[in-house]
Order: C-alpha cells, then structure tokens, then sequence
C-alpha cells in the first residue's frame, strides 16, 4: 500500500475565473448549427435542453498548504464559474484553511458535512470542493515527488488509450476528413453528438463507418431520449455496433434508465452529473440503471471519485472518466484519475479545449499514437502561467 504522508493543512486559497472571449467557443462550427436562442454569453444549441456558454469560461483554484507547497485546482463549471469561485473564496476557503486534515478525503468529507444538513449535495458548492481537492492532490504530489495517480493507487496505468469527444466540423465531408486524420495518429475511438434527429445521427454514424479507419464509435444524446425514442436508439445503435449509449434519458430519471437498460441493443453509460458516492449508491444497486459509469472529478474531485469508482466496480460496472469543458488542470487531474481506473474502456479526450488550455499552462500530457502516456512530473504535470491567467481572469 501506499506510505506517503498525506496529511496537511491549508494557508490560503485563490480562485480565478477566466474567460477566452478571444477564442472560438465550446462547440465551434459543430455541424454549421447556430444559437436558437442566446444572449452575449449563452447559447441554447437546436435539439439540446442544455445551455452552453457561447465562448469557454473556466475557474482555476490556487492552493497554498502550510509547508510552502503551491497546488492547482480546477471544476468542471463551464457555466458561472464566477459563482464557484466565489463559494471557493467565501465560503469554502475560511471554513478550510488553517485546519490540519490527515488526507485530502478527510477535507472533503469535512467540507460536505459542513453544509449537507442544508441540503448542498450537489450544485457550485459542490464543485467548488472538487476544485479544492484536486488542487490539494497537486501540492501532495509535488512535496512528494511523485504524479497524482502514484497516490492514488499503487500500481496506476502507464498508458491510456483515447477516443476523441466529437467531430465539430460543419459538414458531414469535412467531419470525415478529420476523422481520417486523427485516425493516423493511432486513434481508436470517436463519439458522436445526436442533436435530436434519431435518423440523422443513424446515419451519419453508417457513413462515418462506411469511410472506415476507427474501431469504437460512442454515441452522446445528451439527455434528449423519450420513451420509445430512447429504446429505439439503444437498439439501432446497438445495431450499428456503438460501444454505448451516453446519457440517453433525463438525468434524475433512476427507474427509466433501469427499465432501459434491459432493453437489448448499446450499453448505457452516464455519470457527469453525480457529485457524491451517496447520489450514486442507488444507480449502481439492484436492479442497476446504467453499464459504464462515468464520473467526472471535476465535479466529485478526485477523493469522493474514488469512492464511487470503488462501490461501482464492486457493482460489476467498468469506469471511463468523463471529460467535459475544461482546461489543463482538469484535463490532468482526470486523466491521472483515468490511470487508475480500470482499462475496460477508452477514455475521453476534449482536443479543442486542449488546445485553449496552452494559453495559460503548459502540461506534460501529451496526446500521441491514440493516446497518453503517465507522465513522471511530479502532481498533476501542470505548469500554470500566472501572468497569462491574469490576462483571461475576470474579476471575482
């Protein structure tokens, strides 16, 4: 087992919310659809109840500890990061620091009793302990030497084979186009995005096929399945060789996505809305609702994310982290979360977002031959600029 002291205590804590502005935004050009309605920061694409912000905004989370050791933190918020960085500075920063806690899910645990009998089980204050706690695994692996994941577990992946999240080009050609190239690079998977139309996503996921070059292809409808839709899509999919369904009906749905999943056809994975072990206890019993499970740390961190991925591998369920919006530090911290969750999965990488992240950082994860190697860095492997974060960060 691992013998590192991970005991520590916090002197302050900082949070930055940045906005790209100056940059192509979440989706880009994704298939030439624009904003059926929007306003100066926010879009709601056609087919999706979920809003998006219209240009990537992220809050970054600096932690001092006692000892000198300086960590980066960062939260999968890409709407409002201002009000996480606010719960980080307010609220949850004089309730931590100065407290001497003997691992990082002692804090967590702490920081989540402090404000559960009030009903914050999930939400920004939730995301705001998930900031805090990876930032804490930054500075522990750099006082010790080591990457994050070499504290995590004993013996973590060294490699970790990718699947790309989504082809945004504005046209079916232009899509295939990229996916040729990608595939050249050693890449494995893609998943595509449904925008509502069933028929259409069939067929483009047939053509993509038919151009050839990638092995699994996943499927994302973005919670926007109902009823019948939703079992007819597990099944052509399924037909159509999917490697799963992601997300296919409302996310508080428990009894829909258990009488769903015994429907034949893609396996159903889910898990970027969970905050905590104890919203996931029910879905993971039986009669189980989902297949794959897909946490995210920048919304449980990496401590409670490891009890979740604990009690789902005792359930029988494989893990694949989600990767949603965010920047390096996050990017890190999941995929050292990645290399020591099970290898029964490819996991997801966000290329675009990788790219906006070298603005203000510069990471040892290194995309290459379809995939990443665990770096030897010590912490998360992030260096981050702090002249150039002061350039995007908005006042809090």
């Amino acid at each position: 087992m691992n013998t590192v002291d991970l005991s520590f205590a916090i002197e302050n804590i900082t949070a930055f919310h940045l906005a790209f502005t100056d940059q192509p935004g979440y989706w880009e050009d994704y298939r030439g659809g624009g904003a059926a309605a929007e306003s100066a920061r926010f879009e709601f694409r056609p087919g999706w109840q979920t809003v998006y912000p219209r240009t990537v905004e992220a809050i970054l989370l600096r932690v001092r500890l006692a000892d000198g050791t300086v960590g980066w933190g960062e939260a999968n918020t890409p709407i409002g990061p201002e009000v996480t960085a606010l719960v980080c500075e307010r609220l949850v920063g004089p309730m931590a620091c100065g407290r001497d806690f003997g691992d990082p899910q002692a804090l967590w645990d702490f920081l989540y009793d402090a404000q559960r009998g009030r009903g914050y089980a999930a939400g920004f204050y939730l995301d705001a302990l998930a900031a805090l706690d990876i930032a804490v695994w930054d500075a522990l692996g750099k006082s010790a030497d080591a990457p994050v994941a070499a504290l995590l577990c004993d013996t973590p992946r060294q490699r970790i084979p990718a699947y790309l999240s989504g082809l945004r080009q504005a046209t079916l050609a232009a899509r295939i186009e990229s996916m040729r190239q990608w595939a050249d690079t050693g890449l494995r998977g893609i998943k595509i995005f449904l925008d509502g139309d069933l028929d259409a996503g069939m067929a483009e996921l047939a053509s993509l096929q038919e151009a050839g070059g990638i092995e699994q292809w996943m499927v994302d409808t973005l919670w926007m399945c109902r009823g019948d839709t939703a079992r007819r899509a597990k099944c052509d999919f399924g037909e159509l060789g999917a490697r799963f369904l992601e997300c296919p009906l409302q996310p508080e749905d428990l009894q829909g996505h258990r009488e769903l999943l015994v429907e034949p056809g893609a396996p159903i994975a889910l898990g970027e809305h969970f905050r905590t072990h104890y919203q996931t206890e029910a879905w993971f019993a039986e009669p189980r609702a989902l297949d794959i499970y897909q946490p995210d740390v920048g919304r449980t961190g990496l401590s409670d994310g490891l009890r979740q991925v604990a009690a789902a591998r005792a359930a029988g369920i494989p893990s694949t982290p989600h990767m949603g919006s965010g920047l390096a530090v996050f990017q890190a911290a999941t995929l050292h979360f990645a290399a020591v969750c099970g290898n029964e999965c490819l996991q997801e990488y966000q290329a675009g977002l990788a790219e906006r992240a070298a603005l203000v950082s510069e990471t040892a994860w290194v995309y290459a031959d379809g995939g990443f190697q665990l770096p030897d860095r010590p912490g998360l492997g992030v260096e981050v600029d702090e002249e150039a974060v002061a350039r995007y960060a908005v006042a809090v």
